[in-house]
């Protein structure tokens, strides 16, 4: 049996195309039974402001069409834009939606089913940065698997807001996973996930300089500029491609299903997730 795979993602970035270029090439040089069906995408061409996202927006698009991956869009930012904005300004963060934010989710989700509908039938979608938190449609009628650029038990939120939080936290350790989407944010039951160290001596310039450098008035733009933050990022970054190419792998190979927003390996409930962290060091060398 193939694995129909959806694709959501907002196609912000290089990271983007990387990682469906990633695992579109792996399915291939390794016959995996899986095929990239479709990717939806929250934006349009047109969408502004026609800055450096949307260029790279385009050239996702672009990528898309050279794979022959069909994609279809629905602008999130013509959707009931004053509802959306009423509801932003009324919450207290995008985890804590007031109800007109939520009302707009799930408004919102309901044109995502209406749009992903008139595609092929998937097993699966992978929300590949795709920056939009879904509504309950989505989460009632999609199996939804996110990477997340955190431990399971580590901090919620964007990857911006991950590291924030590691820094002021001074954690000792870092990671990736690989979940289930439910209506808890980056909560749901996890299919595998790695680790890597954050502190140490390979690290102990980098929060000296942080210390040094960094005070409680320094802007947001200042700290996400700096080295430790960087390299926070570049080593969760690069560790995003394996584990995910290894989840679909495994999906692929019937290792391990996924029914009714639960993680199953050789027909078990997998309760806390697989660490393949080693794997995963191997693999980034």
């Amino acid at each position: 049996m193939t694995l129909s795979i959806g694709w959501f993602s907002s196609g912000r970035d290089e990271a983007a195309r990387n990682l469906l270029l990633s695992v579109y090439d792996d399915i291939r040089s390794n016959n995996w039974p899986a095929r990239i069906e479709w990717i939806f995408c929250h934006r349009e061409t047109g969408d502004g402001p026609f800055n450096e996202e949307y260029r790279q927006r385009e050239l996702f698009f672009d990528l898309a069409a050279q794979l022959d991956i069909p994609v279809a869009c629905f602008s999130h930012m013509r959707f009931l834009p004053d509802l959306r904005k009423q509801g932003l300004k009324e919450s207290p963060s995008a985890a804590e939606p007031s109800p007109a934010l939520a009302k707009w989710r799930d408004l919102y989700g309901l044109e995502v089913i209406k749009t992903v509908r008139m595609l092929p039938p998937v097993n699966i979608v992978v929300m590949a940065g795709y920056m939009l938190i879904i509504g309950a449609p989505e989460l009632e009628q999609l199996e939804l698997v996110n990477i997340h650029p955190a431990l399971p038990w580590g901090p919620r939120g964007t990857w911006q807001e991950v590291i924030h939080q590691l820094i002021a936290q001074r954690a000792q350790e870092q990671g990736i996973m690989i979940h289930l989407v439910t209506e808890v944010l980056d909560r749901g039951p996890v299919i595998s996930y790695c680790r890597f160290p954050i502190q140490g001596p390979a690290w102990d310039e980098l929060w000296l300089s942080w210390d040094e450098q960094i005070t409680p008035l320094s802007s947001r733009e200042t700290r996400e500029n700096h080295p430790l933050f960087r390299q926070i990022r570049q080593y969760g970054e690069v560790r995003e491609l394996p584990l995910l190419n290894r989840a679909i792998r495994e999906l692929a190979l019937a290792a391990i299903s996924v029914r009714d927003k639960k993680v199953f390996a050789g027909g078990r409930l997998l309760e806390q997730g697989i660490d393949l962290t080693e794997e995963i060091e191997r693999a980034v060398g």
